[in-house]
Parts: structure tokens; sequence; C-alpha cells
């Protein structure tokens, strides 16, 4: 049987649940349910009672209003942040040389 329908972006939505396809931490894989991930209706009706409720503070971004606030902190710390410090790393890498080639004439 083919798996390749197992490997989903984070985030995306799964056509025939509605759920949301979340990173999981490796250390909690055993704990993880499938079945508490949110879906398009859940997410939907979190915006609206997050924007119903006026005591809640404005957030920068619409996914902080909803369930996905952890997966997106979760998918930040330890998937974008490392990223991009390799990406900068090797772009000042790239420029270090550069320098060094420019010092050499």
């Amino acid at each position: 049987k083919m798996q390749n329908h197992l490997l989903k972006s984070p985030f995306c939505v799964h056509p025939k649940t509605g759920r949301v396809c979340i990173p999981i931490s490796i250390k909690n894989a055993d704990e993880f349910d499938p079945f508490e991930v949110p879906t398009l209706p859940q997410l939907m009706d979190e915006l609206d009672a997050y924007d119903a409720n006026k005591e809640n503070g404005r957030v920068e971004h619409e996914w902080q209003k909803t369930s996905l606030k952890e997966s997106f902190a979760y998918f930040q710390k330890e998937f974008l942040a490392p990223m991009w410090k390799d990406l900068n790393r090797a772009e000042r890498d790239k420029m270090d040389q550069r320098a060094a080639m420019a010092i050499d004439f």
C-alpha cells in the first residue's frame, strides 16, 4: 500500500477529513492522537469565538486566536528558527569568503 499520503506539509488540510496537519515532537509521538488535531470548522469556530469576546487582546496573526497556536510556536522554535540560523550563518560565511578574496588582491 502506498504511504506517500503520510508525508504532508505542516498546516495543510486533509481533503476528506478537514483535519489540519500539525508538526509533532518525536519525543511525544507515542502520545499523539490524530483525532485531536483541529479541523477547519473547529478553527473557524475558534476565530469567531475569539473575535466575539471583547476582552481578548489584539494578536499579530490570526492563527494566534486558535488551537494552532502551540503547533505554530513549536514549528517556529524547532524548525524555522534553526533553519534561519543556518541560512544566516551560510550567508555570513559567503560574505567572509568574498571579503577574504578581495583582500588577497
